[in-house]
């Protein structure tokens, strides 16, 4: 079974850690980023809350635009969030979850935490925990 991001990012070479650093260096596509909001089921008004850019700017954008460097690497570790989500949740009850009040997270939503590093980092430990059946 091909992953999230071999879906997203089809003939790119994604087997390390350097192929997501040069994919992020690279910049990702526009195109790129509509295959993104399709299999993570996100709108561009949820990922421009996400990113640090306007939906506005984000619809300015053409296909063939790319994003920013830090901008890309924070959507490689949003797939990557979501990935490692729908293979403990399933697809829908992750796509729920995220958008629903957590306890572990002081009542807030995880998708409203995935707009710095540090949050899917901690979205992320929250699915490990409920992967290995400790529930917080």
């Amino acid at each position: 079974m091909e992953s999230l991001l071999q879906d997203i990012f089809p003939g790119q070479p994604l087997d390390s850690r350097a192929d997501l650093i040069a994919l992020s260096r690279g910049g990702i596509s526009m195109k790129e980023v509509h295959r993104l909001l399709a299999a993570l089921s996100l709108t561009l008004r949820e990922i421009s809350r996400i990113l640090p850019v306007s939906e506005r700017q984000l619809n300015r954008y053409r296909d063939d635009d790319t994003l920013r460097k830090d901008l890309s690497s924070h959507l490689i570790q949003l797939v990557e969030l979501f990935e490692q989500g729908y293979a403990v949740f399933g697809k829908e009850k992750f796509d729920r979850w995220v958008r629903t009040e957590n306890r572990a997270i002081d009542n807030n939503r995880p998708i409203d935490l995935m707009d710095t590093p540090i949050g899917i980092d901690l979205i992320n430990d929250i699915v490990g925990r409920v992967a290995h059946g400790v529930y917080s």
